[in-house]
């Protein structure tokens, strides 16, 4: 009995591996800019908000995450959506899409922008976190695209509508943004580099010099791919540590008394100072020498 129930699960499985090996939605020949401006436009039109999703079809969690979207489940919540999908390569296409809407630099694929006609991303503080679509349940997908049909940006708590905290906010943008364009420019020149070296690829193993040159080209790839988990991991550190310096600042200036929105404007009008660590990143690339 249990090698029965073993082979319908193997078979189950199998089958939906087949089912993700249909799905390839990512068309690199699009005008992905025309194909947003059209989806916005629908949009608009219908009182729905736009779905982006920024992957690849190389990427196996940007095809779990058009899995998810193919899913019985999830055609109630798409009524509410128009659904874009834009082909980024290997992180080095169509850049000036997240960039548009305020997303300064892709650290995985999929990055998902949930973008309202008016109100512009809906979604800012979690557009990177579907990275991981694959292994996650459709369900997942179901409420998160459920919430994000009807909520608005902005709200916030106490602490986080307070002025000092929106600077120090203002403050990890600027530099997210700044090494943000490091990154994405280091996406593209890889790119540039990979297909100058076509013919060293094509040689590597056979050739002393070109197999040394694809070895220092993977090096290279490697310190930009330790980079952008890096700067990953540094921006959520950086976010969590202005939102608890902040709220410890304002309970240390409260000394005792109610949080409230009183107290929060009285902490404001001292204008407490809270150092960042921000992080200073080396050069990523020859590019960048004497820059």
């Amino acid at each position: 009995m249990f090698r029965a129930f073993a082979l319908i699960f193997l078979l189950i499985l199998s089958g939906q591996t087949l089912a993700d090996d249909d799905i390839r939605p990512f068309d690199e020949t699009a005008d992905a800019s025309a194909a947003v401006d059209a989806a916005l436009d629908r949009a608009r039109a219908a009182g729905h908000r736009v779905i982006v999703v920024l992957g690849g079809n190389w990427c196996h969690d940007s095809i779990g995450f058009a899995s998810h979207m193919a899913s019985e489940a999830m055609q109630p919540v798409l009524e509410r959506y128009e659904l874009v999908y834009v082909d980024v390569g290997m992180r080095n296409r169509h850049q000036e899409i997240p960039v548009r809407f305020g997303v300064p630099v892709i650290y995985a694929t999929p990055t998902i922008l949930v973008v309202d006609p008016e109100l512009g991303l809906v979604n800012g503080p979690s557009v990177h976190d579907w990275g991981n679509a694959y292994s996650r349940p459709t369900s997942d997908a179901v409420e998160y695209f459920t919430s994000h049909a009807s909520i608005r940006p902005g709200s916030a708590g106490l602490v986080e509508n307070t002025a000092t905290y929106q600077a120090l906010v203002a403050e990890i943008d600027a530099w997210e943004a700044r090494e943000g364009a490091r990154l994405m420019r280091a996406y593209r020149e890889i790119e540039t580099v990979r297909a100058e070296m076509a013919d060293d690829f094509a040689r590597a193993g056979n050739d002393d010099a070109a197999t040394e040159a694809v070895e220092a080209f993977h090096a290279f790839e490697d310190d930009v791919e330790r980079q952008r988990r890096r700067m990953r991991n540094d921006m959520d550190r950086l976010r969590g540590d202005a939102r608890d310096d902040a709220r410890s600042a304002l309970l240390t200036f409260a000394d005792g008394r109610a949080l409230d929105s009183s107290v929060a404007a009285d902490w404001d009008a001292t204008e407490p100072e809270i150092a960042l660590d921000l992080p200073v990143y080396g050069p990523l690339g020859p590019w960048e020498d004497g820059e």
